[in-house]
């Protein structure tokens, strides 16, 4: 009889112990589809994780217009906006006392299409526009500071932040 009771408290431990996950062997990380994807347990992220840990899916991009900024190359200021995940910039002339003169539209300056944040910075006749993707990349593209700015800028991707 104490057999049958230390058999049925080890299958009962086991069978906690699976549902629990304790004592399993991690997944190993498989290799995914050509765009980059990795799965692990039916769980399906972009760039896969190496430190054993699933990855969040990253955001999605947001849609309509949702962020700004500006730089200064006197005379003339910089605005861009982030608007479906693209960068658009436009040119205009600060010209006091007068009031501030759009010079041309807004351009999409080139480079990733699924942008969540940018930012602008201005030295020596040159736009930076530096920008976070939604997956995670990051970007600085160079343009040139023109009237209107010249488009399309280069774009050359960073180091994986950490």
């Amino acid at each position: 009889m104490k057999e049958k009771r230390r058999v049925a408290a080890s299958l009962a431990a086991a069978v906690v112990m699976t549902f629990a996950g304790v004592g399993t062997a991690h997944a190993a990380k498989q290799p995914g589809a050509a765009n980059g994807t990795t799965t692990r347990a039916g769980i399906a992220s972009l760039g896969g994780c190496d430190n054993g840990h699933d990855c969040p899916k990253p955001p999605p991009v947001p849609t309509g217009c949702f962020d700004i900024d500006s730089a200064v190359q006197d005379p003339d200021k910089y605005l861009s906006v982030v608007c479906d995940g693209r960068v658009y910039v436009l040119t205009v002339r600060e010209a006091p006392p007068t009031a501030p003169q759009p010079v041309g539209d807004w351009q999409f300056v080139g480079g990733p299409t699924n942008v969540v944040d940018a930012t602008l910075s201005t030295r020596a006749n040159e736009v930076y526009v530096s920008v976070l993707t939604a997956t995670g990349t990051v970007f600085q593209g160079v343009c040139t500071a023109t009237e209107p700015l010249t488009v399309p800028c280069t774009f050359t991707q960073m180091p994986t932040p950490p």
